[in-house]
This record gives structure tokens, sequence and C-alpha cells, in this order.
């Protein structure tokens, strides 16, 4: 699966009453072992980010081949915009979902993240009969189970149904002017702080606007709509998902 489009995050640093941006691209993915019933998450490619304060991360992910090598394996390294990625400051390389080593300039080990040594903040969902018709967990409810029954003719009838679906939804909107409504992002136009975004896109080699019919437009969460905000959240039923009960 390619991924279009690119995060900016901003954070103020402990100390510093200056912003930094970072400018994030997304990597490829695809799953694996699907048809074993045991499918996990592969990143593929590359991705990249751009500081505001003038540095450039890049990571190479890759993954278990036919005859060699782990899953979720990367290799990464930190370097200057202005010097280049041929001289790294650091350098990192293990697989994401295990351990991984750090390494300076002098290729010394300064530091190591083991997965399972620390602890992750759980993962809190509703009930499936509280979400929304279009939650994630919901709408793909009846693939998911049958992925975990090896039921491979299930999982692609259920798939084809949400994905038709959606297409029928698109061209219906498109035949009477309309878009998606969309709950808890606002489109937005260019602000004082797009000459910052040019810039790390130009060091990423990326397009000079960010925007198009590739991404959409420049999109923000709305933390204001989203607050208090309860099921359902859309005015659409579950044509959307092929559901016509």
């Amino acid at each position: 699966m390619k991924q279009i489009g690119h995060a900016l995050y901003t954070v103020i640093p402990p100390g510093s009453e200056e912003k930094e941006r970072y400018l994030i691209t997304l990597p490829n993915l695809h799953i694996e072992s699907l048809i074993y019933g045991t499918p996990f998450v592969e990143l593929e490619k590359t991705a990249k980010i751009a500081s505001s304060s003038g540095y450039i991360s890049k990571i190479d992910f890759s993954g278990k081949g036919w005859l060699s090598g782990k899953k979720n394996t990367f290799t990464a390294s930190l370097y200057k915009a202005s010097e280049g990625e041929k001289h790294p400051l650091y350098t990192v390389e293990g697989q994401w979902s295990n351990n991984f080593t750090v390494k300076n300039a002098r290729k010394e080990e300064v530091d190591k993240w083991v997965v399972s040594e620390n602890k992750t903040t759980p993962l809190t969902v509703a009930p499936l009969d509280e979400q929304d018709l279009y939650e994630s967990r919901r709408a793909w409810k009846d693939v998911a189970e049958n992925i975990q029954k090896s039921d491979m003719d299930a999982v692609s009838a259920y798939k084809s149904r949400i994905e038709n679906a959606q297409r029928e939804l698109r061209r219906v909107e498109k035949s009477e002017g309309r878009e998606w409504e969309r709950r808890f992002f606002n489109r937005i136009e260019p602000t004082g702080d797009d000459a910052t975004i040019q810039k790390l896109a130009s060091s990423l080699d990326l397009s000079p606007t960010l925007d198009g019919d590739k991404t959409g437009g420049i999109w923000r969460f709305d933390a204001q709509r989203a607050a208090g905000a309860l099921p359902p959240y859309f005015k659409v039923g579950g044509e959307g998902l092929g559901i016509t009960e």
C-alpha cells in the first residue's frame, strides 16, 4: 500500500520558546502472512523527517525475505541538512518491533532500545456495539473475524463489499457536486508558516506545494469538534459499507 501525503508536527522543546517543525513522510506498507491467518504489518522503502532546526532523518525499511532476513527490519541515520546523508551524526539499526541500537559518528554504541523492556500504553477502545459504523474496528469487523478463521473467500467478499460501496458513495457525491463531510478534520489554507513548510519540503525533494489532487489539500485535526463527541458521527448510514439492513 502506497501511502500518499505528509504529516507536519510542531513542538516547543523544554526550556525554549521557539517552535520546531517536523515534516514527516510516510513509508509504504503491506500485510504479511495474511494467507496463513497470522497477519502482521510490514513497512517498506523509505521515510524521511526534516526539522526546522536543520536536521534530517532517513529511515529505510525492509523485512523478512523468502530466504533470509527478519521482519520489521530498518536502518536509519540522522544528519545535518547542510552536510548531507554521507556524513551521519547517528545511525540506528535493528527491528522496530523488537530491539535496535543507536551508534554515533565513530560507530560506537550509545543507546539500545528493547521493546519488551519498555511498557506501552494499553489501547482503550469502546465495545463494537457502541462504536460508530465507520470506526475502523466495527467497519472491518467481518473482515477481521474471517482472517482469524483463515476463511480467505469470506475475507475477500467482505473486503470487496466495503470497497465497492465506497466507490459508489464517491460516485454519487461527485454527481451531486458534494464531498464526504469530515467529522474531525478541517481543510485549511496555507498560512504564514507556509514558507517554513516549503523549505522543509524542498530539503526532502518533495512537491513545493504539498497540495494537489493526490492529497486532497492540507488537513488539520479539530480538537473542539472532537471534544465530547459521541457516535453516530456521520449523517450517512450503512450504505457506505454495503450494509443495507
